[in-house]
């Protein structure tokens, strides 16, 4: 799926600097399909007061340009979640649909 012209891009190495300054965000995952086998896959789009969302991509720049990271549930987006995520707990709705619960 092709990056949007009006989104910003955040690698890992950038959340990583949000976290080290102790900037606040939030996260979303957005389902964007399914694999071959059925699996539902998710990209993560992070969120900063007054900052445009911010799709994260992999640090590997391909000959067509950067390329959004895509999260499978198991362990994929949990692990992600729990490293690199906003501290709230995720749930997940009968069409694979995520809201989150919590303070993070």
């Amino acid at each position: 799926m092709p990056i949007a012209r009006n989104q910003i891009l955040i690698t890992l190495d950038g959340v990583k600097d949000l976290q080290k300054r102790e900037v606040a965000f939030r996260c979303r995952y957005e389902l964007v399909g399914f694999t071959d086998d059925g699996k539902p896959r998710y990209q993560c789009i992070y969120l900063r007061d007054g900052e445009p969302e911010a799709i994260l991509v992999s640090t590997r720049i391909t000959p067509l340009g950067p390329e959004a990271r895509y999260f499978n549930i198991w362990p994929g987006l949990f692990k992600h979640h729990l490293e690199f995520g906003d501290g709230r707990d995720l749930r997940f709705d009968a069409d694979y649909g995520i809201a989150f619960e919590g303070n993070g």
